[in-house]
């Protein structure tokens, strides 16, 4: 895969990162389908957020252009708040509008998947918008299996809209 254009630094998330990581997600709320929210986030309720994913050990990275900006970012999460999941995390992936089709969101999931390689987790889970072509190719490319989708399972703009489970069963070390 090409070089992401501009090219970008991938790091841990910091605190000073929550604004961008704000206004990325509260863009994705307002002008897309790819987050099933109305209400846009907070800078306070996604500094909590950061601090709880650092505390359980899950990543939340960012893809950082040479100038500072981010680009990008990227997280984890356990798939299900059960015991039986501890080895199956759904992931997250969103980009900044400006920074879009320039290959970060490629970048970013190479990322998570040589975590994953590299940790306990057996499954990672991508429940994205079925409409939503770009997401699924782009999991596809990093070998995600469709698992199956949930038809009209949420609403977007007063629109029903289906669910696609993507996996992938993690090689590990």
């Amino acid at each position: 895969m090409p070089e992401p254009t501009p090219p970008v630094h991938i790091r841990p998330a910091t605190d000073d990162d929550i604004p961008a990581i704000v206004d990325i997600i509260n863009d994705a709320i307002r002008n897309s389908t790819t987050l099933w929210e109305t209400r846009e986030t907070t800078v306070p309720v996604r500094l909590e957020w950061l601090h709880d994913s650092q505390k359980n050990g899950h990543p939340v990275l960012v893809a950082v252009t040479p100038e500072g900006v981010v680009a990008g970012y990227c997280s984890w999460k356990t798939f299900r708040p059960f015991s039986g999941y501890a080895h199956t995390v759904e992931h997250s992936i969103y980009i900044a509008p400006a920074y879009k089709r320039r290959g970060i969101g490629s970048l970013l999931l190479g990322h998570l998947c040589e975590l994953a390689r590299h940790s306990d987790v057996h499954v990672m889970v991508a429940a994205i918008t079925a409409s939503n072509t770009a997401s699924r190719l782009l999991h596809e490319r990093f070998d995600f299996q469709r698992g199956g989708t949930i038809p009209q399972c949420g609403t977007k703009f007063g629109k029903w809209m289906d669910l696609m489970f993507l996996y992938r069963l993690v090689p590990n070390d």
